[in-house]
C-alpha cells in the first residue's frame, strides 16, 4: 500500500535530498572511488613536498626548494657571491665551531654507542681507505642518468630575436641573413630563468648566479629576518605551481574543478596552516580545501583508530598519540633532527675513520655533496649489532669536468643512526635551529582557544588552589595565557633525552592504564626514517 503522504515506508532507509547528503551517505571507498579524481593531496615538508591525487597509487614527492637568480649590478659577476664548487650553495645554516665540553659529550657519547653496538676494532689506530688520489675519471658521455639545469631562458631569448626572412630569389641575400641572425644570437646577453624548482633547482652549476632557498626548516615556515613570510608564501606558490602544472599536469585552468585535502605537520601552529590554506584557495585556485594533520592521516591510513604517531622527518621528529581519531595535544612532542642529520652524522663518522676521500665535502652548501651522502644513508645505513661495512663507489661532479670516481669502503655504519637515541652524537649546532615564532598574536583567532585551554588549567588546578601550589609548583597568578614562547620551550625539552624517551614520556603522560598499554601496543613510526634496517627493533628494545 502506498504512502498517502509519499514519504518513505517505515524501515526504509531515507534517501539523500541533497548533494552534501549524499557525499555524507558513503562509506570512504565509495567516496574515493567517485571523487578521487577531483581531489588532490598536498603535504609539505622540510625537505620534501608530496602531491597527488587521491585516486593515484603513489603521489608525486619534489624537494621542497627553489632557486632564484642572484641580482649582481655591473657586467662581470663578483665570484666571492657564488659557491666555490658543486652545485648551488645554501645560506640558512650555522657554522659555529663545537665546544670543549660539546666535543667531550660527543667523544663520550660515541664511546657509549660503540660499545652497545659491539664495534671492537672502530678505535683501532689503522687508518681507512680513503685515498684521494685514487680515483677513475668518468668521461660525460658515460655518466648516465645526470644532467645539470639549464638555467637559461630559452623562451624569452627565442621571442625577443627578430625573425629573418630568406629571400628565395637570392642566395646570396639568404646567407646575410644567416650571419646576421648568427651574429645577433652570440651578441645578445645571457637572460636567465627567474626561478628554478625541485630537482632542476639542486642541480644548477656553482658558476650560475642562483641561491638555493627552502621555504620549511625544521618543520616551520622558514620566517626570518632574510627570508620574509610573504617570500615564504610566493616560494611555496611557485613550487606547488610547478609541481601541479608539470609533473600531475593539472594547469591553473583546470584547478577550480578540484578540492584540496592539505595534510599539515604536526610540527605548525594554526597560523602558519592558516597561511598555506590561503596559498592553496587563494593562490593556487582550488575550488575548496580540508585540512587534516599527519598524526590523524597516519592514523587512519594505517587502519587504526588509536595510536603513538612518530612522524620521523628529515629535519624534525614529531609524535602525539591519538585516541578514537582525535588527537591529544598534551602528549606532542618535538625532536629538533631527523634524517639530515644522521646523514651529516655519516660524514663526521667516515672522515673520523678515515674512509671518505674528499676533504671538501661540504653537506651544507652544496646539495650535490648532501644528495651523494643521502643516498649512501638511505641504502646503507642500519640499526644493527657487530661490524658493519660496505664497499661503495662515490661520484663527484664539477659543472665542466668529467665526473671523479672514487671506490671507498664505509665504515660503522650502524653508529649514525643512533643517534636518534643518543642527540649528542648528531652535529646539531651544524644546522639552523627551529624557526622562532615571526607572527604577532592574532586574538580574533586564538581567544578561545586560549581560554579554554585556561579554563581547563582552572578546573585542574581547583584541587590544590586552596593551599597555593598545584602538583607541587607555586600557582602563578601572572602567567599568561598567549605565552607561546614557553610551550615552544617545553615541547623542546626532549631533545637530550632521546627518540625512545620521548614515545614514552608521551605515552606515560595519559593518566589512564589502559589507554597507556592500548599505545604502547600500537606505536607507529612514519617518514623517512622510519624505513631505516632495524629500527623497529631498537625501539622496542628500549
Amino acid at each position: 500500500m502506498a504512502n498517502a503522504g509519499g514519504s518513505a515506508p517505515r524501515g526504509a532507509l531515507p534517501q539523500p535530498t541533497s548533494q552534501q547528503d549524499y557525499y555524507k551517505s558513503l562509506m570512504p571507498s565509495q567516496l574515493l572511488a567517485e571523487r578521487g579524481e577531483e581531489i588532490v593531496v598536498i603535504n609539505p615538508g622540510s625537505a620534501n613536498v608530496r602531491i597527488g591525487l587521491a585516486s593515484a597509487k603513489a603521489p608525486v614527492s619534489v624537494p621542497h626548494c627553489i632557486a632564484h637568480q642572484l641580482r649582481i649590478n655591473g657586467n662581470e659577476q663578483d665570484a666571492a657571491e657564488l659557491p666555490k664548487k658543486g652545485a648551488v650553495g645554501e645560506g640558512w645554516f650555522g657554522t659555529s665551531s663545537l665546544t670543549a665540553s660539546r666535543v667531550d659529550e660527543r667523544e663520550d657519547t660515541l664511546e657509549l654507542v660503540v660499545s652497545q653496538l659491539k664495534i671492537r676494532s672502530f678505535f683501532s689506530e689503522k687508518a681507512g681507505a680513503g685515498n684521494s688520489d685514487n680515483c677513475e675519471l668518468l668521461p660525460k658521455e658515460r655518466d648516465t642518468g645526470f644532467e645539470w639545469t639549464n638555467v637559461e631562458d630559452t623562451v624569452s631569448g627565442e621571442r625577443s630575436t627578430p625573425r629573418f626572412q630568406k629571400p628565395s630569389t637570392s642566395n646570396a641575400r639568404a646567407d646575410d641573413a644567416d650571419d646576421d641572425f648568427s651574429k645577433q644570437k652570440l651578441d645578445r646577453p645571457k637572460t636567465y630563468r627567474k626561478y628554478i624548482c625541485g630537482d632542476e633547482a639542486l642541480k644548477i652549476p656553482a658558476s650560475q648566479p642562483f641561491t638555493l632557498s627552502r621555504p620549511m626548516c625544521r618543520g616551520r615556515l622558514n620566517i626570518s629576518n632574510k627570508y620574509s613570510m610573504q617570500q615564504v608564501c610566493d616560494d611555496i606558490y611557485r613550487i606547488w605551481d610547478y609541481i601541479l602544472t608539470e609533473k600531475c599536469q593539472i594547469g591553473s585552468k583546470l584547478r577550480p574543478r578540484f578540492s584540496a585535502v592539505l595534510v599539515v605537520p604536526d610540527t605548525l601552529d594554526n597560523r602558519e596552516v592558516k597561511e598555506l590554506l590561503s596559498v592553496v584557495l587563494r593562490d593556487l585556485h582550488f575550488h575548496s580545501a580540508v585540512v587534516i594533520q599527519e598524526c590523524i592521516a597516519a592514523t587512519f591510513g594505517n587502519g587504526f583508530s588509536s595510536g603513538c604517531i612518530v612522524n620521523m622527518g628529515a629535519q624534525v621528529i614529531s609524535g602525539m598519540c591519538v585516541e578514537e581519531g582525535v588527537a591529544i595535544s598534551s602528549t606532542r612532542f618535538l625532536l629538533p633532527y631527523g634524517g639530515d642529520d644522521i646523514t651529516r652524522c655519516l660524514l663526521w663518522v667516515q672522515q673520523r675513520k678515515k674512509t671518505w676521500p674528499l676533504a671538501d665535502t661540504d653537506p651544507l652548501r652544496d646539495p650535490l655533496d648532501f644528495q651523494t651522502l643521502e643516498k649512501l644513508k638511505e641504502t646503507h645505513c642500519l640499526l644493527l649489532e657487530g661490524e658493519q661495512h660496505t664497499t661503495v663507489d662515490i661520484k663527484c661532479r664539477m659543472a665542466g669536468e668529467p665526473t671523479r670516481v672514487y671506490t671507498v669502503v664505509l665504515s660503522s655504519v650502524n653508529v649514525p643512526p643512533m643517534g636518534l637515541f643518543y642527540p649528542s652524537l648528531l652535529p646539531l649546532e651544524q644546522f639552523s635551529p627551529l624557526p622562532r615564532p615571526w607572527y604577532h598574536i592574532d586574538y580574533e583567532d586564538t581567544t578561545e582557544d586560549s581560554f579554554s585551554e585556561a579554563g581547563r588549567r582552572l578546573e585542574t588546578n581547583e584541587a590544590g588552589a586552596a593551599n597555593g601550589s598545584v602538583n607541587g609548583n607555586s600557582i602563578n597568578n601572572d602567567s599568561d595565557p598567549y605565552d607561546f614562547e614557553d610551550k615552544e620551550k617545553k615541547d623542546m625539552e626532549e631533545v637530550s633525552s632521546g627518540l625512545a624517551q620521548a614515545i614514552v614520556k608521551s605515552i606515560l603522560s595519559l593518566g589512564r592504564v589502559d589507554i597507556q598499554k592500548k599505545l604502547f601496543a600500537s606505536i607507529q613510526l612514519v617518514g623517512g626514517v622510519g624505513l631505516t634496517k632495524g629500527l623497529v627493533d631498537a625501539v622496542e628494545d628500549r
